[in-house]
């Protein structure tokens, strides 16, 4: 993800282009999942950073009882990009695999 410049998305495309699971706020692809206890939230966090620190591309994240919320945002670009979607679609398949619903 990271040997290429991000392909800027409005904000219909990143919607068009991610799960349910993810709206566009604010000018941010915004998800919350529930993994329903602090561990697994932890847990998810864990796998999530490992996911980021790979695509060299990091969400703002926010760990309470029982929720995650992540938000998605190019900053370098001041905006959404391919980058977004990408990452948006990584931390869905983690979700999956640990069967954390979203909501």
């Amino acid at each position: 993800m990271t040997d290429y410049r991000p392909e800027p998305l409005t904000d219909s495309d990143a919607d068009a282009q991610t799960s349910g699971a993810w709206t566009v706020d604010g000018g941010m692809l915004v998800a919350t999942y529930k993994p329903g206890n602090m561990v697994r939230g932890l847990e998810m966090v864990t796998a999530v950073a490992a996911a980021a620190e790979e695509a060299n591309h990091h969400p703002d994240v926010d760990l309470r009882y029982p929720t995650v919320t992540y938000r998605l945002m190019t900053h370098s670009e001041g905006q959404l990009t391919s980058y977004d979607v990408a990452l948006a679609q990584r931390i869905d398949a983690i979700a999956a695999e640990m069967e954390i619903p979203a909501g």
